[in-house]
């Protein structure tokens, strides 16, 4: 009796441990848009170009009307996004975000460096 209770037990942690596993190393595809956009009525143009880092990633360049895609594992996600201002100055913005297993995120960067809502679509598979 107690042999069959710990092997139901292992069986019960390695299941879990399997999902765990698929759960946190699950690529995700993030799409960075710099393009224009109409939100709710208000246009966001895309005047500047940015350098983004996905979870401290290697940078991705994105310039004007451009679109790029990265791939990221895991859950919870943050990006941190260099602006290069006309004047050679930047500016650097940083959010968090999570996703779920089969989710496609689309960010895009106009609408993140005016610091308003809906910088982030999540499309599900």
């Amino acid at each position: 009796m107690k042999r069959n209770i710990i092997r139901v037990a292992l069986i019960i942690v390695l299941i879990a441990l399997g999902v765990g596993l698929y759960v946190l190393g699950r690529n995700h595809k993030i799409f960075i848009d710099n393009k224009d956009i109409v939100l709710a009525n208000v246009q966001y143009r895309s005047e500047n170009t940015f350098s983004v880092f996905i979870d401290g990633n290697e940078a991705v360049e994105v310039g004007k009307g451009k679109r790029k895609v990265v791939y990221s594992p895991g859950p919870w996600h943050t990006i941190i996004a260099i602006e290069k201002l006309p004047d050679g100055t930047t500016r650097e913005i940083i959010r968090k975000f999570s996703l779920a297993s089969r989710d496609t995120a689309i960010i895009n960067l106009p609408v993140l460096a005016s610091g308003n809502d809906g910088w982030l679509s999540i499309e599900g598979e």
